[in-house]
């Protein structure tokens, strides 16, 4: 079956600068090795898509339509169609000091955060500061392979994908998973109870599931913490077959039949 806007589809692709050929991402450890842009913090494995939402670039998006499982495709996408054409307005000079009072030291490349804003510092020099607000990818054209690993159609397995999207350090298959009429109940494995932001996750995970699954009414997530192992019951204690039966009272000795009784 053809693939159409709102479906949840497992993807991997590879992406490359098309000027230099850069790896810019990838998903496939394999491939990644291949192109030597292998990176050991990195989790490849395919990625969720529901099409037409705006989780992937707008290129791979439109790509998917039509597309079937298992499907390959290679193809260009222009920057209109990835991160944008760059726009000057973006560049701003700002006063060194400004950055070092909010703790950043002004250096050419770094990545910083300005009034919640990702940026990059282009120069440095006079104490003045260039700083880029503009996508490190922006005014860029990519190569991309894509591959439709699955079409996912089974609603408990898109809430698994939902979880994996938002807690990746914790496998997937440890959540359960139940429904029951218009009630989602995902009981929680002990290992994500402390993970940084897991409540921002769940919050966000509900508010998805009440996009996608409008008939949905409630979630509950359901944490249990285990004090005790319970101890397993002792079975009854089977008669030792190697024990001797009781032993009979001794027969009191009888009179020699030769002999007789006086009278």
């Amino acid at each position: 079956m053809a693939i159409k806007s709102g479906d949840f589809v497992l993807i991997d692709y590879l992406l490359k600068v098309k000027d230099t050929g850069e790896v810019f991402d990838v998903t496939m450890e394999d491939q990644a090795k291949e192109n030597n842009a292998y990176a050991s913090d990195q989790m490849y494995e395919p990625r969720l898509v529901a099409v037409g939402q705006g989780w992937t670039l707008k290129g791979i998006d439109e790509a998917l339509i039509g597309l079937e499982e298992g499907a390959e495709k290679e193809f260009e996408i222009p920057p209109e169609m990835a991160f944008g054409e760059r726009d000057p307005a973006k560049v701003k000079i700002v006063p060194a000091r400004d950055l070092t009072r909010q703790g950043v030291t002004p250096k050419a490349g770094a990545r910083i955060e300005v009034g919640g804003s990702l940026a990059t510092i282009r120069s440095v020099g006079s104490g003045r500061v260039t700083i880029d607000f503009n996508h490190p990818m922006a005014g860029r054209a990519l190569l991309a392979k894509l591959y439709v690993r699955k079409v996912i159609e089974d609603q408990t397995e898109k809430i698994r994908e939902l979880i994996h999207r938002r807690v990746r350090n914790v496998p997937k298959e440890k959540f359960l998973i139940t429904s029951l009429g218009n009630a989602i109940t995902i009981e929680m494995p002990e290992e994500s109870f402390v993970l940084e932001d897991i409540q921002f996750a769940k919050k966000g995970l509900a508010r998805e599931i009440s996009k996608y699954f409008p008939e949905v009414t409630s979630v509950q997530f359901i944490e249990t913490y285990v004090l005790k192992a319970p101890k397993p019951e002792s079975a009854p204690e089977a008669a030792n077959e190697d024990q001797a039966p009781p032993t009979a009272a001794p027969e009191e000795p009888k009179a020699n039949e030769g002999s007789k009784k006086k009278e």
